[in-house]
């Protein structure tokens, strides 16, 4: 994931674990447009097509790292 940026790799992570961009604007303290953008930015480097495809490569890159997304979303 070094195509992405450090912001962007905030925004991965938590799109994995299933997180609205408003959930993610808040924890990220930053507006919803800008998660917008960055989920822009990600599904263009990713190559894929939507937020939903990009969140099953999020979670199945951190599972398959070991990195487990579960408690990400609760907390």
């Amino acid at each position: 994931m070094d195509l992405l940026s450090i912001r962007e790799k905030d925004v991965f992570w938590l799109l994995g674990a299933g997180c609205s961009n408003r959930s993610i604007s808040v924890r990220l303290q930053v507006t919803e447009r800008t998660v917008k953008a960055h989920v822009a930015r990600i599904l263009t480097k990713l190559e894929v097509e939507s937020r939903l495809q990009a969140g099953l490569v999020s979670y199945i890159y951190h599972q398959a790292q070991g990195r487990h997304l579960a408690a990400v979303k609760a907390g």
